[in-house]
């Protein structure tokens, strides 16, 4: 397995220039990001562990260093550019082309019907309302009660309205050193 910053830089670059908001991150995650979502996983939970807006790997790269098999390990991203990259450098995971907003069914398609934990970089603060609900409650509904929905961003308040998704939200963490301090946030049911 290679880092994937040395090689992913100029692919983040370039989906960056293209669309700022769809990356929704000035730079790539760091490894201290990456650490501090690592550290939310529930791997003594059964089932895959799902990242959303895998990017370029900066994040899998912490989860497999914090302690999950890539077999474990179920990559979502949107992008064919950056899923090739992810399959190329992290064998062994499952690397997915698909939009998060329809995790529903992509995970449908596979035949998951529960998760450990997710772990989400995606840009969900920018998510209207149907969208936050069309990517969260899935997810929800197969970790079941307990079960972490981990989302990182870089606003001083939850990315994700939970009050009306009528879930638990607490702020777990927060990276200071990067370039924005990033807050991780945790979401569940009871």
């Amino acid at each position: 397995m290679t880092t994937p910053s040395a090689h992913g830089r100029p692919i983040f670059m370039r989906h960056w220039l293209r669309d700022p908001i769809g990356i929704g991150a000035l730079l790539p995650s760091t490894p201290s990001v990456a650490r501090a979502l690592a550290a939310q996983m529930q791997l003594g939970r059964t089932g895959p562990i799902l990242e959303l807006g895998a990017g370029t790997g900066t994040i899998t790269s912490g989860l497999i260093a914090g302690g999950a098999a890539p077999e474990r390990l179920i990559l979502v991203e949107s992008k064919p550019e950056l899923v090739d990259h992810l399959r190329a450098h992290y064998p062994g995971t499952r690397a997915i082309c698909g939009d998060a907003t329809r995790i529903d069914a992509v995970l449908g398609e596979i035949g998951v019907t529960q998760l450990a934990t997710v772990i989400s970089t995606l840009p969900i603060k920018w998510f209207d309302l149907e969208a936050q609900r069309a990517t969260v409650m899935p997810c929800m509904k197969r970790l079941g009660p307990g079960g972490y929905f981990v989302q990182i961003t870089n606003a001083p308040t939850s990315p994700i309205d939970y009050r009306r998704l009528r879930i638990n939200a607490a702020r777990v963490d927060a990276v200071w050193f990067h370039f924005l301090p990033v807050q991780v946030w945790r979401y569940w049911l009871d």
